[in-house]
């Protein structure tokens, strides 16, 4: 066997380049990446204690959603902006869902307080998509219920 000055990187195994280092990495982490994204577990709509009606924790604001169905469907078929996913229930009240961060990616849901606080590009897109009216559009835009 010889020893050559060849350090193999980036080389097969006759020493004739096929592609350099930084290309390598680079395909491989793009795999990587294709690879996650395609496993990402989809969210999952988990009801937190806190915002269950008649709750004891003070300020936190009441969930509306009445069962894990509809709160699951709300999640699929929600606007999101951000970590944060946007719907209104069957009653028209409108709802946030935040993750909690567990590993299977769950999210719990509360009625949204502060109508200030949706986002303009949440509202828009609910008013493009006949969710909500112009009416109600220009209501939430200016903080009210």
């Amino acid at each position: 066997m010889s020893a050559t000055n060849d350090s193999g990187v980036g080389h097969g195994s006759v020493g004739s380049p096929q592609e350099s280092f930084e290309e390598a990495a680079y395909f491989n982490q793009a795999e990587i990446n294709e690879s996650l994204a395609s496993k990402a577990t989809p969210p999952k709509y988990i009801p937190s204690p806190k915002h269950v009606p008649g709750h004891s924790f003070k300020g936190a604001s009441e969930n509306p959603i009445k069962t894990q169905d509809e709160g699951q469907h709300l999640l699929d078929t929600g606007y999101k902006e951000g970590k944060q996913i946007y719907n209104i229930t069957e009653s028209g009240k409108m709802v946030k869902f935040q993750p909690d961060g567990s590993p299977d990616n769950g999210y719990h849901s509360y009625e949204v307080s502060k109508p200030r606080d949706i986002p303009a590009g949440i509202l828009k897109k609910m008013l493009e998509d006949g969710k909500i009216s112009k009416a109600e559009y220009n209501k939430y835009r200016k903080g009210k219920k």
